[in-house]
């Protein structure tokens, strides 16, 4: 009949599954102590040669149905300043439900940093991939900046990543050691020593330089107790008697301020210094 109509609503399930996705995340350590190298497997689902991108890196080709590894560096992340949101606590008063919420607070964080990008050029689509929910806690510990930062300068240089620091034989050379504290907590005091060496890029380290370098004053370098936000330079100098490339191994010594802090909270940067004669 003319004027008269039903209203009919039918409900639909629809699956949308990735166009990408990760099978395996990883981590190896970068040059730098701040970076690291996050390690993606990723799998193209669809029927279409499809190309992934990621912040500061070369696009990857995958076919269809294929899964290729890439390697991203990143900048590690000081989830520590991350404050708890408003009645955070109050609204998981679970451990389990606060513990799952900070996991995928850390999770957004990173994802927004990496900004990885898929593209499909036969079909003109693209979208964003993410990794949300695919860092384990062990991949979120090795992505975190350590709490205790540490800067080892030569003659004022900072050495860190694959930086050489150039001495004249015959010269004090100042080091000193820097430590920031990004923890909540105070820690120290600290002591630690500089044992020189040579690596002979065959396995084998030479540590008998008694007649190439001698410090000028002590070997072993003092920080006293450091409070949040705070830092400590503790200074000292050393002599090269001779030529050659060597490097500085900083140990710490094993007492109650260090014994009770998790060993990544100790990583010092790689100290390679090469010494050459003075110019007549």
């Amino acid at each position: 009949v003319d004027g008269y109509y039903r209203n009919l609503s039918l409900g639909l399930h629809v699956e949308v599954e990735p166009s990408v996705f990760f099978t395996r995340v990883n981590t190896l350590p970068a040059t730098s102590t701040r970076q690291c190298h996050l390690l993606l497997d990723v799998f193209n689902a669809t029927e279409h040669e499809l190309t992934i991108s990621a912040k500061n890196n070369e696009d990857l080709v995958l076919h269809a149905a294929e899964c290729q590894r890439m390697a991203i560096q990143v900048d590690k992340f000081n989830f520590e300043s991350c404050p708890d949101s408003p009645g955070e606590r109050a609204q998981f008063a679970n451990p389990r439900q606060l513990e799952e919420e900070r996991q995928q607070a850390k999770g957004l964080e990173i994802n927004s940093k990496l900004d990885i990008l898929w593209k499909i050029p036969s079909l003109k689509r693209e979208g964003e991939a993410s990794v949300e929910g695919v860092l384990n806690q062990l991949v979120l510990e090795h992505l975190q900046l350590a709490p205790l930062q540490w800067d080892v300068l030569v003659e004022g240089k900072l050495c860190d990543c694959d930086i050489v620091a150039d001495c004249k034989v015959g010269d004090p050379v100042q080091l000193e050691v820097k430590l920031t504290n990004l923890s909540k907590r105070s820690v120290g005091p600290f002591a630690l020593t500089v044992v020189p060496y040579q690596d002979y890029q065959n396995g084998v380290h030479n540590y008998d330089l008694q007649d190439a370098i001698t410090f000028v004053g002590s070997n072993t370098f003092y920080i006293d107790t450091v409070k949040p936000t705070e830092y400590s330079v503790c200074v000292g100098a050393l002599l090269f008697l001779y030529t050659g490339d060597f490097y500085l191994n900083i140990k710490f010594h094993e007492d109650s301020s260090s014994r009770e802090l998790p060993l990544s909270w100790f990583c010092l940067p790689s100290v390679h210094i090469r010494a050459v004669d003075p110019v007549l």
